[in-house]
């Protein structure tokens, strides 16, 4: 899934190495043998990120849940005054 490239060989080869990305591969660009960053496609960031906000509301409906089941519930015309709607 990922490839290494020093950053001597991005800078020599920037063109070519970001035209071989697709939407599943990345390329960690290493300096002194060590990660330095990592160069992904605009598709594979977009689903990382997207696959963030996934994780992120279901960790907050599960949240919501538990302060169900705990009676710690807020009535949702409440939620919906509070928010101004």
């Amino acid at each position: 899934m990922f490839r290494t490239a020093s950053v001597t060989e991005l800078r020599d080869n920037l063109a070519e190495t970001i035209d071989s990305l697709d939407k599943d591969n990345a390329v960690m660009v290493v300096r002194h043998s060590k990660p330095a960053a990592y160069l992904v496609s605009p598709e594979f960031f977009e689903s990382l990120v997207e696959q963030i906000e996934d994780l992120i509301d279901l960790r907050d409906m599960q949240a919501a849940i538990e302060d169900y089941r705990q009676g710690k519930a807020v009535d949702g015309e409440e939620t919906l005054r509070g928010l101004g709607l």
